[in-house]
């Protein structure tokens, strides 16, 4: 078997034969046909493909940003790849098409002190942009990516997708290894609904809201205009410069970080279907500045920035007044709110599901991360948290 070292390729590299795979991944011999490609430049050459394919697995969208994720600001401390999943060997990388995929899963390898650490995360908490596959295969590629890594040399993974993961999962797990070198696996479907359907009116839309939600965004915004007299724009992106916006994170409530705030600005500017709406004073001063990302209908809330000191005109619930009924104007079908939002709106958010698939080694280094996870528990990292959720069972296979 070619060895962990391998994954490393810039270019696609395939790297089981079926008989390797089959001696090592048990009867799933699909595993014969994973292809891997390694870095940004790599896997960027073969975006349009991976569109393609999300369109035809029910996944529309899911890699038309896939620059902006791959050159997220946590990603970018992580080794990005992408395992192909083909129907046949040896394709031609250049000659590629969606229809000669079964399916395809971004994954990211942490890096410690700047070295690969062989643990991987597909870093896709709500599970709708990392594992590309036809609704019924997901968990099934899911659970044979995570055998292919663990047979190439990799001490935790971590699969996430969309869906709800109704299969025998023992079943799914069962044919790994014998022995000493089982795998600890373990799953779990969470609830990551954060996406409000947008009706044909406001009103209608902010029926399907409780009676106070519905009340606070009418009466803050009306409040906003009487008494500090401000405006909404609906498109920000143009003419905002990054002085605006550095004076405006200056005095948030919740400042960001300079390397955090110039990539907001940077790829806002660079790249399209990036937006930015806000809302400002008379004399020209940002109370607020929402941005994110339009595709297919739906707008993606990525963040926002509300000017400190405005409590008493709740400036967030403000800006999600107007936002809503612009977006209802311009014809969007649906908002989401990346990592989801604590305001009373979320209440609104239809139910989406997410799957999670972690494998782990039977190794001194897995129990060693586990309890540095239990001595300080990582409030930003979710694999960490997984390995130690003690809801969770795990089982050998």
């Amino acid at each position: 078997m070619i060895s962990y070292r391998d994954l490393r390729f810039t270019y696609v590299t395939m790297l089981l034969t079926s008989h390797e795979a089959k001696d090592s991944l048990g009867s799933d011999l699909d595993a014969a046909h994973f292809f891997v490609l390694r870095g940004r430049a790599a896997i960027l050459r073969i975006q349009p493909v991976l569109v393609q394919l999300s369109a035809l697995c029910e996944q529309t969208g899911a890699m038309d940003y896939l620059e902006y994720f791959l050159t997220g600001t946590d990603n970018l401390k992580k080794i990005p790849y992408l395992v192909l999943a083909e129907k046949r060997p040896n394709l031609d990388l250049a000659e590629l098409r969606a229809e000669d995929l079964k399916g395809a899963v971004l994954i990211y390898e942490y890096k410690v002190l700047g070295m690969p650490s062989r643990v991987f995360n597909t870093s896709d908490f709500n599970g709708s942009r990392a594992v590309i596959a036809p609704p019924a295969e997901r968990t099934r590629l899911s659970t044979s990516v995570g055998r292919y890594l663990m047979a190439c040399g990799a001490q935790v993974v971590m699969l996430s997708y969309a869906g709800e993961g109704n299969e025998t999962w023992s079943q799914c797990f069962d044919g790994s290894v014998a022995g000493d070198k089982k795998r600890w696996w373990t799953t779990q479907t969470r609830e990551v609904g954060a996406t409000i359907v947008l009706e044909k009116t406001l009103d209608e839309t902010l029926a399907s809201m409780g009676k106070h939600t519905r009340r606070n965004l009418r009466y803050y915004r009306r409040k906003a205009e009487a008494e500090l007299g401000c405006t909404f724009e609906g498109d920000v992106k143009k003419n905002l410069s990054k002085a605006l916006l550095n004076e405006l994170n200056q005095a948030s409530t919740h400042p960001v970080s300079d390397l955090v705030l110039e990539r907001r600005y940077s790829t806002m500017k660079a790249l399209n279907g990036l937006f930015c709406v806000g809302v400002k004073t008379p004399d020209g001063q940002w109370i607020s500045l929402l941005g994110g990302r339009r595709h297919h209908g739906v707008s993606e809330i990525d963040w926002q920035m509300n000017r400190s000191g405005l409590e008493r005109y709740s400036v967030g619930t403000m800006i999600r007044s107007y936002l809503i009924e612009h977006e209802i104007e311009i014809g969007t079908s649906r908002l989401f709110f990346e990592g989801g939002t604590p305001h009373s709106m979320r209440h609104a958010f239809i139910s989406e599901k997410a799957v999670d698939i972690v494998v782990a080694k039977q190794s001194l280094f897995v129990s060693l991360l586990r309890r540095v996870a239990h001595w300080s528990p990582p409030r930003n990292n979710f694999l960490l948290q997984t390995l130690v959720d003690p809801a969770l069972r795990w089982e050998l296979h």
